[in-house]
């Protein structure tokens, strides 16, 4: 995956600039912490120093590399247990003083094995377009209110679907069908749901992104306006999450075929895509449906079984009981 806008590259290098200046402060201040507890712990530093520029030096005169490289790492790892048994007795965790990343699968190099970018980078680059990932911290599996469903039998339906989002956030990306769809009124709580699942994918490590129907068409009618630097991608994250499909602006030529890209592009990446909507699945006492909005094409992309789990979402509006 490549990121070529300047303006990112330009803010990614300071990020992790400042990322590996927190990671020496930090270890900078344990480092004193440590050595004012226990003075030993600094003397048996300065001493694997003075082994490693000693063994570094016989390394660059020696016949026998091999040999001395050996013996000095055998020194020096036991040097290093001594320094966790210190650390131990003195108090401290046996690892307070390893490396302190805010990424520990990149270690704050913003790279992974093979070289592809690391989730924090794409993460950051979501974030440097749209602010943030949309995805709201309070609207949680752990904050999950089953009591807010005043009618038993409503109370039973949502426990099944909080169960069955949960379980697909903590299997994702392994899930058997990526692709979701949550159908329901309005106020029956699929953005909460949306939201559960986005936040606990976003813990687990990946990527997200939360947009509502409408401002996803809005910031594409800008693009064509203003072609700005910045162009949103949708394909970027692990996990894009599209709330109130069908309340967007239907323009001739942009609307419909702008999300039928992004749906069919995503699958194409085997990337998944969750879609919030009130508009019925199938036709239902004449109202609009998913397919004679959206047409055929889109309907047949995200609405087949064997590429999307359809969620209906059939009990009370909670927000008349608040």
């Amino acid at each position: 995956m490549k990121i070529k806008s300047a303006a990112f590259c330009k803010k990614l290098e300071t990020e992790l600039s400042e990322r590996k200046r927190r990671t020496r402060r930090i270890e900078s201040s344990r480092l004193q912490e440590v050595y004012s507890r226990n003075p030993e712990i600094k003397k048996l530093d300065d001493n694997l120093a003075t082994i490693a520029f000693d063994m570094g030096r016989q390394l660059m005169n020696a016949g026998n590399s091999e040999e001395i490289r050996g013996l000095a790492n055998a020194l020096i790892e036991k040097k290093q247990r001594e320094r966790r048994e210190l650390l131990v007795s003195s108090g401290f965790p046996a690892d307070y003083l390893d490396p302190q990343y805010e990424c520990t699968l990149c270690h704050d190099t913003g790279r992974v094995a093979g070289g592809e970018l690391c989730r924090c980078v794409v993460q950051l680059a979501i974030n440097t377009v749209f602010e943030s990932s949309g995805v709201s911290a309070a609207q949680n599996f752990r904050n999950f209110d089953l009591n807010l469903q005043k009618n038993p039998k409503d109370r039973n339906v949502m426990s099944r679907i909080r169960d069955a989002a949960e379980a697909y956030a903590n299997a994702f990306p392994n899930n058997e069908r990526r692709d979701l769809l949550y159908q329901g009124e309005t106020g029956v709580g699929k953005t909460y749901l949306l939201n559960c699942i986005g936040g606990r994918v976003l813990e687990r490590g990946y990527s997200v992104l939360k947009i509502s129907a409408y401002k996803l068409i809005q910031l594409t009618l800008d693009n064509l306006r203003n072609e700005p630097s910045e162009r949103p991608d949708y394909i970027l994250p692990d996990l894009l999450i599209i709330d109130d499909l069908g309340t967007e602006p239907m323009i001739r030529n942009i609307t419909i075929e702008t999300l039928l890209s992004i749906v069919c592009e995503r699958q194409d990446l085997d990337k998944a895509t969750i879609i919030a909507t009130n508009l019925a699945v199938t036709d239902e006492d004449g109202v609009d449906t998913l397919q004679s909005v959206y047409g055929e094409r889109f309907a047949s992309r995200f609405m087949a079984p064997r590429t999307a789990k359809i969620q209906r979402v059939r009990t009370q509006n909670v927000r008349l009981s608040l």
